[in-house]
């Protein structure tokens, strides 16, 4: 009995861990665009809040880190809001917000060509 709760909780997680790389991997939209960004931080500072908006909007919206932040040599993936995505720009503006409170604006980045929003430094954020 017990080898096959071992075998059954194998291929559930086995069954899970699959599911959960078919969630990782990429979207896409209705128009066969991908849109999201992995903010990388290669900074010595954590990034507390991120700011993601469509060329169009003024203002930055909401926090869309929330609780979470990005500490030095980690990585998260952020998506427009579905609203933004339902709209179809590909070009958003974005803000970095350090611990330390300085600031990083990139404007008009592509997230339809661009995957990565690499920190090197409170001061310097690049797409590639």
């Amino acid at each position: 009995m017990a080898f096959r709760n071992v075998v059954f909780a194998a291929i559930a997680a086995a069954t899970l861990a699959g599911g959960f790389g078919i969630q990782a991997q990429a979207q896409t939209d209705r128009d066969g665009q991908q849109r999201w960004i992995n903010i990388v931080n290669r900074s010595g500072v954590t990034i507390r809040e991120f700011y993601m908006t469509d060329v169009d909007t003024r203002g930055w919206g909401d926090d869309r880190l929330g609780q979470e932040v990005v500490e030095p040599g980690d990585s998260l993936r952020v998506v427009p809001t579905p609203r933004q995505r339902a709209r179809g720009y590909c070009q958003y503006d974005m803000k970095v917000v350090f611990a330390n409170d300085r600031s990083v604006e990139r404007r008009g980045v592509n997230l339809c060509q661009t995957t990565n929003l690499v920190c090197t430094s409170t001061g310097s954020c690049r797409v590639n």
